[in-house]
């Protein structure tokens, strides 16, 4: 009989314990803050490499493409508040000003040549976690670089695989629409 087919069952016991014993000592890499995770993160996903302006260019696209809006601008606005924001490198934020087609909720109201009014989009990846003190920065920033506070944005979540999904968020409480 073959040496190679009998198998001892101390000796497969044996390298069953030794394979197990040298798996466990290697170890996942562990980070000490969000920061360094999101780096690693980005530097395995190549496709989640974008920069904000990246980002706010395709929401651009997608809002001129296929929802139609018009009049569309790419805006670097300076945060009032940094602190909120600890990731960004030059102290601004990027959002895109546009006009869309029609009204985007029930009670909106037109501007005086019979169109809708202007609306501010903050183009965010979907992984971005957010707070209300970076919310308030946000509509702080907008109103001072306009010098007209806003009383909603609209949020532009882009996911890894190109789809944009959007949100309202209101700047304080405002009344359920009744149907």
């Amino acid at each position: 009989m073959d040496p190679r087919c009998t198998a001892n069952p101390d000796a497969v016991k044996q390298r069953s314990t030794a394979l197990a014993s040298s798996a466990s000592t290697k170890s996942r890499p562990t980070f000490g803050s969000d920061v360094l995770r999101d780096r690693a993160y980005n530097a395995a996903n190549p496709r989640n490499n974008l920069t904000n302006s990246d980002i706010a260019y395709r929401v651009k696209q997608n809002l001129d493409l296929h929802h139609l809006w018009t009049d569309l601008s790419i805006h670097r606005v300076n945060v009032v508040s940094p602190e909120s924001f600890p990731l960004l490198d030059d102290g601004q934020i990027v959002l895109v000003l546009g006009r869309p087609p029609d009204k985007l909720y029930s009670t909106d109201s037109y501007d005086e040549d019979g169109s809708p009014r202007d609306e501010w989009v903050l183009p965010v990846r979907t992984e971005a976690k957010w707070s209300s003190n970076r919310w308030v920065s946000v509509f702080e920033s907008i109103a001072a670089y306009q010098g007209l506070a806003a009383d909603r944005i609209l949020m532009a979540m882009y996911t890894e695989d190109s789809t944009v999904v959007y949100y309202f968020v209101h700047w304080g409480l405002i009344r359920p629409r009744k149907n």
